[in-house]
């Protein structure tokens, strides 16, 4: 019965090694098809203010670009550079988007503000924490990227915040929707990692975090370095993954 036992541990074990390597994971066949025919039945596009167009933000409009009008449709893109904020607005003048300088002109003007119906926070790292506070204040959607903030008040803060205006609220630890983590986590929740039936055979968790390409020094010089920048997604996956 042991020897049977094994065998079949092994076997699922080689199965999930091959769902790494082939790249699959719950969000493929069927279930894919389901998140397709869900986005088909949106009644009207999520209608987007982008705060935020360098590095992350550049991410952000790939991911715009590639979901197409018909999900998401950016109607403000806010950033300090107001003429590159003119410039990206033109490319989605389909959908009249506008050019802010700041979130507060956004939130100000009451006819703007009634268009956005969910803000992405991708701007530099020192200004996450008043631009949450500012976009859930209005009662937006918010994703931001992380760090809420590098105070630990000031994140409870904001989670508060969040809850009492009952609006989505999501922090871009994206790890987690990583196929080969999520991958990853099933071997370990399966045990298939283990050398004992039964026990998930975990004990020490490596992580090393590399930002390639090399972030331009205008990034550098506000994003609090590598290890306050990335590290908190080497915790949020040990947290994850365990």
């Amino acid at each position: 019965r042991a020897s049977r036992m094994e065998a079949e541990r092994l076997s699922n074990r080689e199965a999930l090694l091959e769902r790494i390597s082939s790249g699959c994971h719950e969000l493929d066949g069927p279930k894919a098809v389901g998140v397709s025919a869900s986005l088909a039945q949106l009644d009207s596009p999520v209608r987007i203010c982008l705060v935020g167009l360098g590095r992350a933000g550049a991410f952000h409009m790939q991911s715009l670009r590639f979901v197409g009008a018909r999900v998401a449709q950016l109607v403000c893109v806010v950033d300090t550079n107001l003429e590159l904020a003119r410039r990206t607005a033109t490319e989605f003048a389909a959908s009249d988007c506008v050019a802010r300088a700041t979130l507060e002109e956004v939130m100000a003007d009451v006819a703007l503000a009634g268009r956005v119906d969910a803000i992405i926070i991708a701007s530099t790292t020192d200004t996450h924490y008043g631009l949450c506070k500012l976009a859930l204040s209005a009662s937006k959607a918010t994703f931001t990227e992380k760090p809420i903030s590098h105070h630990a008040e000031e994140v409870d803060e904001v989670i508060c915040l969040a809850k009492a205006a009952r609006v989505p609220f999501l922090v871009g630890y994206q790890r987690r929707c990583d196929r080969n983590f999520r991958a990853l986590r099933d071997l370990i929740a399966d045990g298939a990692l283990s050398s004992e039936p039964g026990r998930h055979g975990v004990r020490v968790i490596k992580c090393t975090s590399r930002d390639n390409p090399r972030p331009p020094e205008e990034y550098l010089r506000t994003s609090g370095g590598i290890f306050h920048d990335m590290l908190s997604h080497d915790f949020d996956m040990i947290h994850f993954l365990t």
